[in-house]
């Protein structure tokens, strides 16, 4: 399996290839007013807007640092696939090719169970299994 590496915290996470719809450079976002500690906001995505989920404050590892090497992974909402969750992490430019893994068992960790990549241990991340968990607000709606 062809992954995207990437880091939250002190995890090393990876996602596989074929669910993300693209990488972007991180852009200032507007906050969300009243939404989830861990959404930093929304942002504008060719015509459309986007929310953006921070991986660091979801786990609770304070902000997304500012780094060169952060960005938003762009992922289809897994019950409207024309629609784009962003989700903020660093160190964001590694592709690998990773095992085949079976499928994460229901009910893991949200960043996804740990698994061994042979420089190491990462968590291998189902965003359709996180999205629906975090259930983040669809574009231009709330308060």
């Amino acid at each position: 399996m062809l992954a995207l590496t990437f880091q939250v915290g002190t995890d090393r996470v990876a996602v596989d290839v074929r669910r993300v719809r693209e990488v972007v450079p991180r852009v200032r976002v507007t906050p969300a007013t009243g939404g989830p500690a861990w959404l930093a906001g929304v942002f504008v995505y060719r015509g459309r807007v986007v929310p953006v989920v921070d991986l660091y404050r979801l786990v609770g590892a304070g902000e997304c640092p500012p780094h060169l090497s952060s960005r938003v992974i762009l992922v289809p909402r897994p019950d409207a696939p024309d629609d784009l969750v962003g989700l903020l992490a660093t160190q964001v430019a590694d592709v690998r090719d990773l095992p085949a893994l079976p499928p994460a068992a229901a009910g893991g960790p949200l960043l996804g169970p740990p698994v061994a990549d042979g420089a190491g241990v990462l968590r291998l991340l189902d965003p359709d299994r996180l999205l629906a968990h975090l259930e983040p607000p669809r574009p231009g709606t709330g308060p």
